[in-house]
């Protein structure tokens, strides 16, 4: 079960609620812990991830292109990782459609070749359409070059099917450093990490994913999802978030909306 201590990494000032996203200054007075637990995952492997966690929180205070939280406003977004597939995106799609609310997919260059029809639905339906690299693989093992093929192959894919290149990108595994967020800055990309992390790739339980969502909720807080053919428990959870979130009053938008940065290029 999820812990329910996890206070500011940083307290707001009183009056943070009132400030505009465009202001930036948020950023830096509201910093939320990352959270989510999963009973699946090992002592080793949670110990690991909650280091992860804590020196990325770190790093993000002194890159001003890497966000962890939206701003302490009543809203939060939901985030969609490792698509397109041609099941679970699609359903994932549908399911927001229903509730009228917006989505943000984090796609694969190279699954979103294979699977166009997918990245057009979920565009031309308001949702998102962002980077999540092109081939998977850890971007702070790479070099300058290296890195940079990897932005550009998958935001000309991308590109190449709605006509635009994203803004925003989440890199593989959360995996960030100094040289990828500059590099991510010089092709002007803002990477997006997250703050509530559902696991839902470590579990084939819908009350875990739930429970890590709204036992855990917090203005500002970006969520975690995944939407490749093996996360059909996200589809089957997602229903009963978005109903639980929109009844404690929270505005599910969008990262456009919520951090005040464009989404495309």
């Amino acid at each position: 079960m999820a812990h329910s201590n996890h206070n500011l990494e940083k307290r707001e000032k009183p009056d943070s609620e009132s400030r505009s996203t465009d202001e930036g200054s948020w950023k830096y007075e509201y910093l939320l812990e990352i959270v989510g637990e999963s009973p699946v995952l090992g002592k080793k492997a949670f110990t690991s991830m909650q280091k992860w966690r804590k020196d990325i929180l770190e790093f993000s205070k002194s890159q001003d292109n890497v966000f962890i939280n939206g701003p302490n406003k009543k809203q939060v977004a939901l985030t969609f990782d490792d698509g397109p597939d041609l099941e679970v995106t699609p359903a994932v799609i549908d399911v927001l459609n229903k509730y009228g609310v917006k989505g943000n997919f984090f796609f694969l260059g190279k699954e979103a070749e294979k699977y166009p029809e997918i990245v057009e639905k979920a565009y031309k339906n308001g949702h998102l359409i962002l980077s999540h690299s092109y081939n998977h693989v850890e971007l702070d093992k790479l070099g300058i070059a290296e890195i940079h093929n990897e932005l550009k192959q998958a935001g000309n894919v991308i590109e190449s099917i709605i006509g635009k290149e994203p803004a925003l990108i989440r890199t593989p595994f959360g995996e960030t450093n100094a040289l990828v967020a500059n590099v991510a800055k010089e092709n002007n990309y803002s990477i997006i990490l997250w703050s509530i992390d559902t696991l839902d790739w470590a579990q084939n339980s819908t009350d875990v994913i739930y429970s890590n969502v709204v036992e855990n909720i917090r203005n500002g807080d970006i969520i975690l999802m995944h939407t490749d053919t093996d996360e059909y428990d996200t589809y089957e959870a997602l229903p009963r978030i978005i109903e639980e979130l929109q009844r404690q009053g929270f505005e599910l938008v969008d990262l456009e909306t919520m951090l005040g940065k464009p989404a495309y290029q």
